[in-house]
């Protein structure tokens, strides 16, 4: 009967705990010192190097690239960040 009863308390005190979640990383990893890094007039091949491969290259003009990453801590709200690049006769024209 007293292991019934440790059983019971046990499973009331655990039933209030939360399950362990991952940190979930998704998509191109940028630090800021790399960003800024970037200038007006890079090569498309510097950027790349720089950056890595985008996430997404516009189907209807290649010179627009994507870079998107999302962070989901713990299980809670999910942190997105995005940049985009764009280039002219194969140079960065612009950063967003």
């Amino acid at each position: 009967m007293r292991n019934i009863i440790l059983i019971f308390v046990a499973i009331i005190l655990l039933s209030g705990c939360r399950p362990y979640s991952v940190d979930v990383q998704q998509g191109n990893i940028l630090d800021g010192k790399t960003v800024a890094q970037l200038h007006v007039g890079m090569d498309k091949s510097d950027v790349k190097a720089l950056l890595g491969t985008p996430i997404l290259v516009d189907t209807f003009d290649s010179d627009i690239w994507l870079y998107a990453y999302t962070k989901q801590k713990n299980g809670g709200k999910i942190e997105k960040k995005k940049l985009t690049v764009k280039f002219k006769n194969n140079k960065l024209a612009s950063i967003e």
